[in-house]
């Protein structure tokens, strides 16, 4: 069962990949409530902590490997999502 946490972790994901990537927004509006597609839940939970260490690496001036890493994880995650929603969003408009 997912947590009030993860949730508010999703949600805070969900909308800092619609500013990201705003030709996208209208399929990530789409999506039906988190609960009912815990993979996506999972996918927004990790890119929302994923960005937030990025920003704090560079923030902080951490070592410039730490930084790449985390900003490849971002870009890998933003994919993943993207290439998924509209699998997802296609086989909601079947049924």
């Amino acid at each position: 069962m997912e947590t009030d946490g993860s949730s508010r972790t999703a949600q805070c994901g969900l909308r800092r990949l619609m500013l990201k990537l705003p030709a996208q927004r209208h399929l990530l509006q789409k999506l039906p409530a988190s609960s009912s597609w815990p993979f996506f839940c999972n996918l927004l939970e990790d890119y929302d902590e994923a960005c937030i260490a990025s920003d704090n690496f560079r923030r902080d001036g951490a070592d410039r490997f730490y930084i790449e890493e985390y900003e490849t994880m971002v870009a890998e995650l933003e994919a993943d999502i993207v290439r998924d929603l509209e699998r997802v969003i296609t086989w909601l408009n079947h049924y």
